[in-house]
């Protein structure tokens, strides 16, 4: 399927769809661990970025990489980006400074690495892949690839003052 005819598509409620690779792959439901580690992330970030006239963070908006359309679990838009959005439509054709993935137990691992792939080659900065059930998370950007377990904090060179522990992220 093209990205055209993709954007052609119906929007259907209850339905979560993304185009990766020309191929349709629909989204399964989260999980209630899943959504507490994304709300536990929005809510620090939005609070953080917001109040420092910083930009957004907004959960699973379909974003257009190039010929892909991806949900990204939360999307990280800079200042300087998020005035170019147009709310109201989407895909949204900005590219976000930071992608977040949270793992979930019935993603497929080679989906999740061709994502990966797609953020980083279209121009995210940085993109967040969090494993909650093994509590470790994985920052990838253009050149490296870093691991962070539950004992470290999460910090980014794009948001200068703001950082969160892992453990935080993971309590019960």
């Amino acid at each position: 399927m093209t990205a055209t005819q993709f954007d052609a598509l119906p929007v259907e409620d209850g339905r979560r769809w993304e185009l990766l690779d020309g191929e349709l792959i629909e989204m399964s439901s989260a999980t209630a661990g899943h959504n507490d580690v994304e709300a536990e992330l929005l809510l620090s970030l939005r609070f953080f970025m917001k109040s420092r006239r910083l930009g957004r963070v907004i959960p699973d908006t379909e974003f257009a990489f190039g010929e892909d359309r991806l949900r990204p679990d939360l999307s990280i838009l800079l200042q300087s980006k998020w005035i170019q959005v147009d709310r109201d439509k989407v895909p949204v054709r900005i590219i976000p400074d930071i992608a977040v993935e949270i793992v979930s137990p019935s993603e497929v691992a080679g989906n999740l690495e061709r994502k990966v792939a797609v953020y980083i080659e279209t121009g995210v900065a940085e993109v967040w892949v969090i494993h909650a059930p093994r509590q470790y998370m994985y920052v990838h950007t253009s050149d490296s690839i870093r691991k962070l377990r539950s004992s470290e904090a999460l910090s980014t060179p794009l948001l200068p003052g703001w950082s969160l522990p892992l453990a935080e992220l993971f309590a019960p």
